[in-house]
């Protein structure tokens, strides 16, 4: 995998927590530093735990049968990760909630941000050691970034954006999915 994919896999898994992150921002009038420090910390923290969950996951199935051998899987875990981060933007609308930035406030929204990089863990099954934590120190990073930065929007623009943000981020996977795909049927040979 390269750096290229990794970043776009890294920041279209963030959209969802900077969407989440824009709405904390919104409702809390003061603190904003806290704010953002805590979405960056609990939201980055959730994102690299799904994807290291993903994949240890994908690593029993590997012992119990060779990986190799289902090709399709990161890329349909992709699919469905970019096509439910596009379904949840349309169909889902982010509920009034408590203002709270404390551990047992931000666990919850956290945890429902990151579902989807559950299944993005699987894409580093046959990577190397130092690409899979190069990937999680990324997708943590990356997360944490954007969570800041939707805290700031939120605070200046409210949430009108979120669900655009939300979908470019379900294309985006949609289409690494493709491209991984495309790339371990050997249409294609150059790698992100």
């Amino acid at each position: 995998m390269g750096y290229v994919c990794l970043i776009l896999v890294a920041a279209a898994l963030a959209m969802d927590s900077f969407a989440m992150s824009a709405h904390k921002g919104l409702i809390r009038e003061q603190r904003g530093r806290k704010i953002a420090m805590a979405c960056a910390f609990w939201f980055g923290l959730c994102q690299a735990s799904m994807v290291l969950c993903g994949f240890l996951i994908g690593k029993l199935i590997s012992l119990v049968h060779e990986f190799n051998s289902y090709v399709w899987v990161p890329c349909a875990a992709l699919g469905i990760a970019g096509a439910y981060m596009i379904w949840e933007s349309l169909t889902t609308h982010v509920p009034p909630e408590g203002d709270g930035i404390d551990a047992v406030s931000m666990v919850g929204p956290a945890i429902a941000t990151s579902c989807d990089a559950l299944l993005v863990g699987l894409l580093f099954v046959n990577e190397s050691a130092g690409v899979v934590i190069t990937g999680l120190l990324a997708i943590a990073l990356v997360t944490a970034l954007l969570s800041i930065f939707g805290v700031w929007l939120g605070r200046r623009k409210g949430t009108r954006y979120n669900g655009i943000v939300q979908v470019i981020g379900g294309v985006v996977l949609f289409l690494l999915g493709v491209e991984k795909l495309l790339e371990n049927l050997d249409v294609i040979k150059f790698t992100l």
